[in-house]
């Protein structure tokens, strides 16, 4: 959160003027791909990329994986070209690694800028192109991105007078757009659009390491962006390693399941949680949505026994109250298959048998 003013910042940016150093236009070529069969996934080892590789695996979809490097990330490109060597060891698939100059739009050193959230709201778009030549080398189909469900999720600015969306690009209206983009740049024959669309996180978070546990291991969501994650890819002092860490007890997982090593439970930790009043920079975790979904898990966790010294706050919170006044509500925002825009039709009713089968092996 830049605690900028969101009007200036909206005049600003309707007053940039974009300047070409090649101006000539480039027209797409209207050739398709040829064989196209497979699917490219841009792959972060997030549990969204993760899961959606798993399940584009099990139908059939012979996925193949990109890391679009940004360079202004501390670590982590470190980290997953670490996980990406293993990952090839075990499942024999390559990572492709795209290093693009367009990331140098939101490298605040290199822009002489603070750290803000500036530049970050075109990146699936950008990745969507820079995607087209991939899908052609490699006769995909499908370019698919992990964005789930509370991508749409939206919040009022402190003036209560804009609509946040802190991840508009991700949202499914725009991966609609985005699937007009890829067919109109391959001769319409590159569809783009999101597997797990219909699933909240926390069940995301629960079906890669339920169903899929051998790609879970490979889980890296945490951003690395301070010294604590120099040598290990999850740093265990942010926000994304405890919303994790949460996720994964609330849910009956074994946090290190998928490489957690630190009880993100501890009192020490109470920061990272917005729940407890924790202060985040990450927009998308200063939503209504991301509250509930704190509020959710620590109520699952309180139900299934779980001893730590925030489960033990959060029980004798009024906390605690709410979520159990509001139990049905909460099972059924975060434990349903949502009607989906950006699931590839053909894909979808083998894609909901399969979705429908953990989440009724989920426990409450």
């Amino acid at each position: 959160m830049d605690e900028l003013n969101t009007d200036e910042i909206v005049r600003k940016f309707l007053n940039t003027e974009f300047i070409f150093e090649a101006p000539e236009i480039r027209y797409p070529s209207s050739n398709p791909v040829k064989d196209a069969h497979k699917a490219v996934i841009g792959m972060s080892f997030g549990k969204d990329s993760l899961l959606t590789y798993a399940v584009a695996n099990e139908l059939g979809l012979d996925p193949e994986i990109v890391y679009i490097v940004e360079q202004s990330l501390t670590y982590e490109e470190k980290h997953k070209k670490n996980l990406a060597s293993k990952f090839k060891t075990e499942f024999g698939k390559e990572l492709q690694i795209l290093t693009h100059e367009t990331g140098k739009l939101r490298d605040y050193a290199h822009l002489g800028m603070p750290k803000s959230e500036f530049g970050w709201g075109l990146q699936n778009t950008e990745y969507t192109l820079e995607l087209i030549p991939f899908a052609y080398a490699l006769h995909a189909k499908y370019i698919l991105f992990g964005n789930e469900q509370t991508t749409a999720a939206s919040y009022m600015d402190d003036a209560n007078k804009w609509t946040i969306y802190p991840a508009y690009d991700q949202s499914h209206l725009w991966t609609v757009h985005l699937n007009q983009v890829s067919q109109a740049f391959s001769g319409r024959s590159v569809l783009t659009g999101s597997l797990i669309e219909p699933l909240m996180d926390m069940m995301i978070q629960y079906m890669l390491a339920h169903r899929y546990p051998e790609m879970a291991k490979y889980q890296m969501s945490c951003f690395t962006e301070n010294e604590f994650g120099a040598d290990y890819h999850w740093c265990h002092h942010c926000n994304v390693c405890a919303k994790m860490y949460l996720l994964c007890v609330g849910s009956g997982i074994d946090p290190p399941a998928i490489g957690l090593r630190e009880d993100m439970l501890k009192k020490e930790f109470k920061e990272f949680y917005t729940l407890f009043g924790g202060k985040t920079s990450l927009t998308y975790l200063n939503t209504g949505i991301a509250r509930d979904e704190q509020l959710f898990a620590f109520y699952c966790a309180a139900r299934k026994g779980v001893k730590a010294d925030l489960v033990e706050i959060f029980k004798e919170s009024e906390l605690y109250q709410e979520a159990k006044e509001r139990e049905d509500e909460l099972i059924k925002i975060f434990c349903s298959i949502y009607d989906s825009i950006s699931v590839p039709k053909n894909l979808k009713d083998n894609l909901i048998s399969i979705y429908k089968e953990e989440i009724s092996s989920f426990e409450f």
